[in-house]
């Protein structure tokens, strides 16, 4: 299956590539403040945050690209285990690659919160979403 085929859905696969540089750069870079104010956990709610969204632009994208055929449930597996394994590398990487960041295990945690919840919505929405996917065959 050449890279051709997997441009189905051509936006939800730039937008789910473009989440994930966006997630890396935001894990590996160097930030500089020119205020600082420490607000407890806030960056946990960053983490969750985004988690949760490429999480759900992942699983959309699997589930509605036409060439892959993935079901909800495959792709919400997918997806979630990438999330979850790839906020996991992303807390080692910090810890090789960088001397300004350190690796944090509730980061890990929230990373995985973010992901779970997606799955959550999901499984709460299943319905509409696969609807709206019938509908969109329907209309092709």
């Amino acid at each position: 299956m050449g890279i051709k085929s997997l441009l189905g859905h051509k936006p939800l696969l730039i937008l789910s590539v473009l989440l994930t540089i966006l997630l890396t750069w935001g894990s590996l870079a160097r930030f500089v403040y020119p205020v600082k104010i420490q607000v407890e956990g806030s960056d946990k709610y960053a983490h969750f945050i985004a988690y949760f969204t490429v999480t759900v632009a992942w699983t959309l994208y699997l589930f509605f690209s036409e060439k892959l055929n993935k079901g909800l449930r495959q792709s919400l597996i997918i997806s979630s285990v990438a999330s979850v394994l790839y906020g996991i590398l992303m807390e080692v990487l910090q810890s090789l690659l960088t001397t300004y960041r350190s690796s944090d295990w509730y980061d890990v945690v929230a990373n995985t919160c973010g992901t779970i919840f997606a799955v959550f919505i999901f499984v709460v929405l299943k319905r509409q979403v696969i609807r709206i996917k019938q509908n969109n065959q329907k209309i092709r």
